[in-house]
């Protein structure tokens, strides 16, 4: 698939469906010591991190999260567009303007009278993602050193999925993994500096809330996931249906014992209590009426694809089909030949009563893959809109490879496959243009 990509022979979308990712039209130069020194930097960070997490793990993972930050920034190096071009272009990214002519609070006080006069995409989102770039303004005023500062914020997730898996599984080596894996993640690299790239931090950080309750049942902690629920639905609502997953994490613990029903009543109240408190408070304070907000984008987007010309049934092929390249070709093999192997394994339901957090995980991600498809909102685009779908996908591979033997060697020609998709990729299609 890799090698279509080079020949200019793999459509990214579908031209009977109105929608693709077109080619660049003068292929730009590949230096030859970006792909020697970010495949070299992928090996040390396999092979030395590995090594040391066990022994030396909090200053090895800042020294994993500063280099990773490296590697994504060496491997964007070959896309023709400056990340600070990209960040200034209303056309690639509208969040960079709206952040510049109006204040933090004007934005979310006004936002449904401001929305309209916003550029295309601000016109289709909430809030969040302009106030992520206010944010930035307290930093710098260099839209290149923003450009980075997504690079810099997005790795943060790197962190986030390492302690997600290290609780759920118990395993620092298949956390170390997942976090390897999300490094080199091709839809997020494809994508710097777009926002969209940031998606997956606040929804790893409602995972990570989750399993921690699941581990100690703290009572303020689904306090703090409402509102995290809130923050990451201010910043990008369609990553709330990862819910499916965190269910299905959820119902698995209560089956196992680690949770009462009483302390899923609890997760279930003060987290819907949590997210409503922050709607109200946000109300209160700045007048900025979230569901509201959330109906008019929603209307948007059925609008969009209407006018757009963009049918139902055409995308739920062509976006499986663009998802299985952008969440990484070797890890959806892996997830696939899991998938095949718990159902050929599960003969009565019986069997699927005593399916293993492992098997919990990978057919809640494979029901909310389908849910998510088959609801139609998202009409190609997906490599982008679905980032932080296919972080969770990067879970099951690091599980599966943990379990074999070398699995350190299989990680790095994963790992190296996956850098490698992203650099080819990069060099041959135009995913955003200034």
């Amino acid at each position: 698939m890799i090698y279509l990509v080079y020949l200019r022979n793999y459509v990214f979308g579908s031209e009977l469906g109105h929608w693709v990712y077109p080619y660049l039209s003068s292929l730009p130069f590949f230096p030859e010591w970006i792909l020697l020194t970010v495949l070299l930097s992928v090996a040390l960070f396999i092979f030395l991190g590995g090594k040391f997490i066990h022994s030396y793990e909090k200053i090895t993972l800042l020294v994993l999260f500063l280099f990773g930050v490296f590697i994504q920034s060496l491997i964007r190096k070959i896309y023709p567009f400056s990340l600070g071009a990209v960040v200034e272009s209303d056309t690639a990214n509208s969040f960079y303007s709206p952040a510049l002519s109006h204040s933090a609070l004007d934005v979310l006080s006004k936002f449904n009278e401001l929305v309209s006069s916003f550029p295309l995409h601000a016109r289709s989102n909430m809030p969040g993602k302009i106030l992520l770039f206010e944010f930035f303004k307290l930093f710098t005023s260099s839209s290149e050193v923003m450009g980075y500062l997504v690079i810099v914020v997005s790795s943060l997730g790197a962190l986030l999925l390492y302690g997600i898996c290290k609780r759920l599984f118990n395993d620092k080596r298949i956390a170390f993994y997942a976090l390897t894996l999300y490094v080199v993640l091709p839809c997020k690299i494809f994508f710097f500096p777009i926002l969209n790239t940031v998606t997956p931090v606040f929804m790893l950080l409602c995972f990570y809330l989750l399993v921690v309750y699941l581990d100690n049942k703290r009572g303020f902690l689904p306090w703090l996931l409402g509102i995290s629920f809130f923050v990451l639905a201010l910043f990008e609502p369609s990553p709330l249906i990862t819910g499916i997953v965190m269910a299905g994490i959820t119902i698995h613990a209560l089956k196992e014992g680690k949770l009462s029903r009483k302390d899923v009543y609890r997760l279930i109240l003060y987290t819907a209590l949590g997210f409503l408190t922050t709607t109200l408070v946000f109300y209160l304070l700045f007048s900025f009426n979230f569901f509201q907000s959330f109906l008019y984008l929603l209307n948007e987007a059925r609008n969009f694809n209407a006018n757009d010309g963009r049918g139902y049934l055409i995308w739920i092929i062509e976006n499986s089909r663009e998802f299985f390249y952008g969440a990484g070709v070797p890890v959806m093999i892996i997830f696939i030949y899991m998938t095949v192997l718990i159902f050929a394994k599960t003969k009565t339901l019986k069997g699927a009563a005593q399916w293993s957090l492992e098997n919990i995980f990978v057919i809640s991600l494979f029901v909310n893959f389908f849910v998510l498809l088959f609801l139609g909102i998202n009409r190609g685009e997906i490599t982008r809109l679905w980032i932080y779908l296919a972080v969770l996908f990067q879970i099951p591979a690091s599980v599966f490879i943990a379990k074999i033997d070398k699995g350190t060697i299989l990680l790095f020609l994963v790992a190296s496959l996956l850098a490698m998709q992203g650099m080819v990729t990069l060099h041959r299609i135009g995913f955003v243009f200034p």
